[in-house]
Order: structure tokens, then sequence, then C-alpha cells
């Protein structure tokens, strides 16, 4: 998305050094770590082509949770607790199926994590979303496989809490619950729910592939308004074959636009420059960027965004001061699978992300020969600088597993072109 010219990148190198220098001198402006990497931060990140960041960033990475659970999700509460929630399939002696939801507590940033608690709720890749007066929310999908679902078909959940997660209330969506939409028609949201400026919210609601709803709370989501039908132009919803907010996660602009970044299949869009459009899989889907000026009753394609297929699940984490950190999964094409990390900044009217230099690999433990261990983490900061991302990967031995990378940026870049302005 950033196109570096080579007199930028020896500036940039220079202009690097100097702020290794003034960060060793205690330079005003350079944020100091949460902690001093000394011993337990012996693992490593790499980073690809650097131009700002160095070639290996202090990490150390714990493990969470039992073999085969997959997709964690992050959530940092305001008073420092760690939530990380998972999937974890199961598969009975009678043969029925179910997943379950997984949770876990940290108190410490992600040192240590307490008991493993198998939710009492229904569904499958919970997410979390975190209100700025802590109420926190997990959307879900149950699919029509799970024994437990009584409906015959997919349809999306949230679960709400005001206590830190100790006690959930549910909505369940189903066909029924979405205007104009036959019996049986699977639903799904979008992954996040999004907190506005004006401090109500909003949630994507997809019902098949075509019909989609923005509703909207103004009480901390205890409520919904659900008639703000969706319009989409300059993309066929229905011809994509899936729900059109069904992976999206919402963002708002500062002048107020919505935007949302879209898991969409590789040929949905014209390709990318220099390239043929992969046959085939959904692992090889792709990002795009829509977005709506009128607060979701209209949508246009905007970009696509990402280095190149296979790329999804991503998540926008705010530093506070216009810099933005996108964390995504690169599922199939281009190995290392895993997470990865941009560095990005807020513009009046979007983002832009700097995918020219940079990346940061902050998953590539799935062997070469293995597929997709379902990546997906989100990306959480902590006062002082601390950041912590979730995901699972396929080991050798074609479990999935999941980790906890806690790691730091060892300086924070002040001149805005680095991150990608």
């Amino acid at each position: 998305m950033l196109a570096l010219s080579a007199e930028r990148r020896r500036l940039w190198t220079s202009a690097r050094v100097l702020l290794l220098a003034l960060m060793t001198l205690g330079a005003p402006g350079c944020e100091r770590a949460y902690e001093s990497p000394a011993a337990p931060w012996s693992d490593v990140i790499s980073v690809r082509e650097p131009l700002v960041l160095p070639r290996q960033l202090h990490a150390q990475r714990v493990s969470v949770g039992h073999a085969n659970d997959y997709k964690p999700n992050l959530a940092a509460l305001p008073d420092g607790e760690l939530l990380l929630s998972m999937s974890e399939p199961v598969t009975h002696s009678d043969g029925t199926y179910q997943e379950n939801m997984v949770l876990y507590r940290s108190p410490d940033g992600g040192q240590t994590w307490g008991s493993r608690q198998v939710l009492p709720l229904l569904g499958r890749e919970p997410c979390f979303s975190v209100l700025r007066d802590g109420t926190l929310f997990l959307t879900a999908q149950l699919l029509s496989t799970d024994y437990r679902n009584t409906e015959g078909y997919d349809y999306a959940l949230v679960y709400r809490s005001i206590n830190g997660g100790t006690t959930w209330s549910t909505l369940a969506i189903r066909a029924q619950d979405v205007p104009g939409v036959e019996a049986g028609t699977p639903t799904h949201t979008s992954r996040n729910i999004l907190e506005l400026q004006d401090g109500s919210l909003v949630m994507g609601v997809s019902a098949g592939s075509g019909t989609d709803y923005l509703w909207r709370s103004f009480d901390q989501g205890q409520t919904w308004n659900r008639a703000q039908r969706s319009r989409v132009e300059g993309y066929d919803v229905a011809a994509q074959g899936r729900a059109w907010y069904g992976e999206m996660v919402l963002f708002q602009a500062r002048d107020g636009d919505l935007l949302g970044i879209a898991r969409t299949p590789a040929d949905a869009v014209p390709p990318y420059p220099d390239t043929q459009i992969p046959a085939g899989n959904e692992a090889t889907d792709r990002m795009v960027l829509f977005r709506s000026r009128d607060t979701g009753r209209t949508w246009t394609l905007e970009e696509s965004i990402g280095d190149y297929y296979g790329e999804m699940y991503p998540s926008l984490l705010r530093f506070g001061d216009g810099r933005l950190l996108f964390t995504f999964t690169v599922r199939d094409l281009h190995a290392p699978l895993g997470v990865r990390a941009v560095l990005g900044n807020e513009k009046s009217d979007g983002f832009s992300l700097n995918f020219g230099s940079d990346p940061i690999m902050l998953d590539d433990k799935t062997p070469l020969d293995q597929q997709s261990g379902g990546g997906f983490g989100n990306t959480v900061r902590f006062p002082g600088g601390l950041l912590a991302t979730a995901y699972s990967y396929r080991g050798a031995d074609s479990d999935t597993h999941v980790e906890v990378v806690r790691w730091v940026l060892p300086y924070y870049v002040t001149v805005a072109d680095a991150w990608g302005r």
C-alpha cells in the first residue's frame, strides 16, 4: 500500500540509527518498554525486509490449552485482566459432534494462565469486543453439525457480560429474527461489535447471501434496533455465495465514516496487479475494504487490502496517537503460514497500512508440509507498551496448538511516514 523509493529507504535507515541513539539516551516521546526482555524472553519474532524495525524483536511465547484447540482471540479488560477464548472440537463415541467454547484468564499480561473453563455457551470461533465501560461481548456461530443445534441450520449467537465474563446473557439470531428471509436461512454477524463515537453500538447481521442489516443499540447492547437494511454498491454480494457481514471487522474513521474489512473469495474482485487469481478453495480468499458514509445504509467497495491471496482474519489495534497495528493470518499460498502484523496510520477518512516493509512474523511455526492451523489471532496492548498476540498453529504432529506471544516494539517511531502515513 505504501511504496518507498530507494532514496526514502536510505533516509529512513539513517533516521532509524538516530532514533536508536535517542532511545539509548532516553529521548522524549519514546515510550519506555513494559519490561526489560531478560531471561524469560528467550524467543524472538522475525521481521522481514526491515526498514524501521530491527530484524528480530524480543518475545516470550506461552503455550495455553489442549491439543486441537484452535482459533484463539484475546480481550484486555479495563482492570488489566487478559481473557483468551478458543474453540475445542469434540467428536463423541456415538459419532455426535460439538464445539466447546473455552476460556482462560491471565492476571499478569499473559505470562501465566488460570484454569481451563469450558463455558456453558454454544458456538464456535468466539471473538471478543470490549466497550469503553468494560462491557464485554462474544460473537459466535453454531453449526448445524453440532448436535446441540435444534434449528437444523447455522445461526449466529451474541453473548454479553457486564462482569468481565463471569456471567453472560445470550442473543440468538435465527432466521425469524431477520426481516424478510425464509425459514432456515443461515445467519451470521460481523466479527466485532463496534462502539461508535456517539456511544451507540453497531453490528452487522447477514442472512444467507444478499440480505444484510446493520443493527444498532443505544443501551450498550441490551436491545437492538434491527430495521436498517444495508445495500452494497460495486460488488455482487449474492454472487460471492456467502454472508457479506459474516467475517467483517468494523471500524470507524475519524471523520465518522464506517469501514468494513471483509473476507471475500479470491475471484470476487479484480486480481492484484501482475497476478493470476488462484483456483480454488476458501484458504485462498483475500481481504477488501468497504466504506459507508451514511452509517451503514449504503456501502461501496473501496480497495483490496494486503499483499496477496490467502490473507484473512484481520484485526486493527489503535495506539491512541494515530498509529495502528494491523494483525492478520496468512492461510495459504505464501509460506510461512500463520499470523503476521504490519504498521499503519490513521487518516481523517480511514487508514493506510505499510505492507511494503517490516512485516512482523508473529507466528511461523506451521511446518511447510502442513496445512494452516487456524492462525486467527488478534493483538492487544497494555499500559507501558506490552503487546500480546494469540494464534493457533499446526504442529508436525498435525494437531493444532495455541500460544500467546508477548512482545514489545523496541522503540516507537515518532516520524509518521515510517508507519505508513
